[in-house]
């Protein structure tokens, strides 16, 4: 059975200094005015998650303002605490957050996690997928967003990639300070050397993740029956295009050289111009044989609204993860016929799925009687 939050309780979060929700249906729509806290309460939710939250927000923007002008500072921490049902090993969940000591602490049935008993568990948490209007316009904005997305459908499926990205980002960051530190002088080609390793190594490791991630969704998406359109995603990306044709030894030894090659522009640039963090994403609307990149904005729509339902269906169905699905501010751009195809196809998941707008009268008819509505 789908694993489902029951209850939500947030504190000094945001707008809220205190707010319960009580949820009776796993299809939970909150409306309201804009600015009323919607999108905050979604996001609230997403903070709970094995990800990023819905907006990839720092915590400490996450505290709740003080309502008196008269006050400079935020409140010092918040807490979200919420109720599951249907989870192999969590029945409640508090994610506290203290600005004075920089630190988010778990709770887990009832009890304080250790930093140890933390990351045992963090891959136990719920898989929030959701689409927001900035995700639904990804092939119109830049390519770090589109990257940043391919990397999310890995995450999906591979529990380590985040580590693998973290730990490369930083990897990065130490060669230019390496270069800058030391410039053209030989003392610190050691130590360069090591990094450089490094680099290619994890490099090399996130985009065999990548392609394998992707044709195993591209797999998995030509299985589904949808009414939006089938769509096969695309890695372009220097190393990336090497996988197929070459060995890992032979892509590790081609990255180091290139590396090593850069030393001085990178230098001047400050930034690493070669690597698996320049690549690009993209995908082909099916029927028309054609780029996302190049269709028209509510192709683009239906295609990411596509690949989130696939995203959902592979991470409950294939991966068995708890999964549940998010969409802010998503209906109110669709037309009616769309939004029941988006209502069925969510209804057959079965998994539950919250969603924002500013009227419930958004949804349509066929579905108002099972849709559970909070007004905000």
């Amino acid at each position: 059975m789908a694993t489902l939050i029951t209850k939500l309780v947030l504190n000094n979060f945001r707008n809220f200094d205190y707010k319960k929700f009580d949820f009776e249906s796993n299809q939970v729509l909150f409306y309201g005015d804009n600015g009323v806290g919607k999108t905050n309460t979604l996001e609230a939710i997403s903070v709970l998650g094995r990800n990023l939250s819905l907006r990839g927000d720092d915590l400490e923007e996450m505290l709740q303002l003080p309502n008196s002008v008269h006050l400079s500072n935020p409140f010092s921490n918040f807490t979200i605490y919420a109720e599951l049902k249907n989870h192999d090993y969590i029945d409640n969940i508090a994610v506290k957050y203290d600005k004075n000591i920089r630190k988010k602490t778990y709770e887990f049935n009832g009890e304080i996690a250790s930093s140890k008993r933390q990351s045992d568990l963090k891959n136990y948490l719920v898989n929030f997928i959701f689409l927001t209007p900035q995700i639904e316009q990804l092939f119109i904005l830049g390519k770090s967003y589109r990257r940043d997305y391919l990397d999310k459908i890995v995450c999906d499926l591979d529990l380590t990639h985040q580590n693998r990205l973290s730990d490369y980002q930083k990897l990065l960051k130490e060669r230019l300070l390496i270069l800058q530190k030391y410039r053209n002088q030989s003392a610190g080609e050691k130590w360069l050397n090591i990094v450089e390793h490094k680099i290619a190594e994890i490099g090399i490791a996130i985009a065999f993740a990548r392609i394998e991630a992707i044709e195993f969704f591209n797999k998995a998406i030509e299985s589904f029956a949808s009414n939006f359109p089938k769509t096969k995603l695309l890695v372009k990306g220097e190393v990336e295009s090497e996988i197929h044709d070459n060995s890992a030894l032979k892509i590790e030894n081609l990255y180091r050289e290139k590396l090593q090659i850069n030393r001085q522009q990178d230098l001047e640039n400050f930034r690493t111009d070669f690597g698996v963090h320049r690549a690009d994403f993209d995908a082909i609307f099916s029927d028309k044989k054609s780029l996302a990149t190049r269709s028209s904005t509510g192709e683009q729509k239906a295609m990411m609204i596509s690949i989130t339902l696939a995203r959902a269906k592979i991470s409950a169905n294939y991966k068995n993860f708890p999964t549940i699905l998010i969409f802010d501010e998503i209906i109110s751009h669709l037309d009616n016929q769309r939004k029941i195809h988006l209502f069925d196809e969510i209804s057959q998941t079965n998994l539950q799925s919250f969603y924002s707008a500013t009227s419930q009268d958004l949804i349509p008819t066929n579905f108002q009687q099972t849709m559970q509505k909070i007004n905000i």
